[in-house]
């Protein structure tokens, strides 16, 4: 259970103006009234899997009734010991000769920018890059070589880790770079700051509107996560010139059931972010917990065909080592 006017309290009296990231459960322990055994779990679990959340995305479950479905995505769980799946399912690792790109589509490229996140979702695709010593992409020349050998490469995707954890310059960097390869047509930064850490996104547009269009896949689970802060921030992404798509992944116990969907897609619309796509949950080690049943995918998506706006309809998609597949 959470104690959410103590923690509101403590909120009110401690919170400064600079971004806190809480790193160790026992840091947010005060805020919340974990039964021992549950405390001794995540604690056990984190030595695993690391725990990291920013204090905007802990205030946000601490001040909602359906706050349980923030933390459920946060809090480290025993079952996240108890899967054995696969560490890298799609062959991610490996697919180029450069261990921070990633090349499973002929005409696209993902940069890993970094293995540091905001968040750390517990359903993380990339959950054994954890376990990784702290890294920055760095090799410029590189990028602009391969690019350059591989024309018919003309999407490219900046994702991690969280690019928007690293600083203005690196962003100008790899922004002006891909802007001189004449073959690269679009860019894309996937990022889930927009709904963690919204107050840092106004300072990144102001790096964005120089290399404008890019696009922006901004990761959303559940309509507790809309807030005027993310209003606020979407506001200057469309400002820079920088649409706003989102991908959300269908989690148990979390937002898999209609009225939670609907609300998360019909909310996203009203803020200026496109519902882009909503995944079937990896099989990636550690995250099985959160899988939904296939078929009860389809059948939420059918009826929020029938029922909803038409523009709040995301692809629903089942990734896989032969790529992404849309089967609803």
């Amino acid at each position: 259970m959470i104690h959410l006017l103590v923690a509101r309290k403590f909120f009110l009296r401690f919170k400064c103006f600079a971004m806190i990231i809480y790193t160790k459960i026992e840091q947010v322990e005060r805020f919340l009234d974990l039964p021992q055994n549950v405390l001794h779990t995540a604690q056990k679990v984190e030595s695993y899997y690391s725990f990291r959340c920013t204090d905007y995305f802990l205030e946000l479950a601490l001040e909602n009734p359906n706050g349980e479905k923030i933390l459920k995505q946060v809090l480290p769980s025993l079952e996240e010991l108890e899967d054995n799946g696969e560490w890298d399912p799609f062959g991610e690792d490996g697919s180029t000769e450069h261990p921070y790109l990633i090349r499973r589509y002929t005409n696209r490229l993902l940069v890993l920018s970094t293995n540091k996140c905001f968040v750390h979702c517990r359903f993380c695709m990339r959950k054994r890059k954890w376990k990784e010593a702290p890294f920055v992409f760095q090799d410029f020349g590189f990028l602009e070589r391969y690019l350059k050998a591989y024309p018919e490469i003309e999407d490219v995707l900046i994702s991690g880790g969280d690019p928007f954890t690293l600083p203005k310059d690196w962003l100008k960097s790899i922004l002006s770079l891909l802007r001189r390869i004449d073959t690269v047509r679009i860019v894309r930064i996937g990022t889930r700051a927009v709904g963690v850490a919204p107050e840092i996104i106004v300072e990144k547009a102001e790096v964005l509107k120089d290399f404008s269009p890019v696009w922006i896949n901004a990761h959303f689970n559940h309509p507790v996560e809309l807030t005027s802060e993310v209003a606020t921030a979407v506001k200057a992404l469309l400002k820079a010139g920088c649409p706003v798509n989102s991908q959300s992944v269908l989690l148990k116990g979390i937002n898999d059931d209609y009225d939670t969907l609907r609300e998360l897609f019909t909310g996203l619309l009203s803020v200026g972010i496109k519902p882009y796509y909503l995944f079937s949950c990896d099989p990636v080690r550690g995250v099985r917990h959160f899988s939904v049943p296939l078929e009860k995918g389809i059948e939420l998506m059918k009826r929020l065909k029938e029922e909803a706006s038409g523009m709040a309809i995301p692809h629903f998609a089942v990734d896989g080592r032969d790529g992404k597949k849309i089967v609803a």
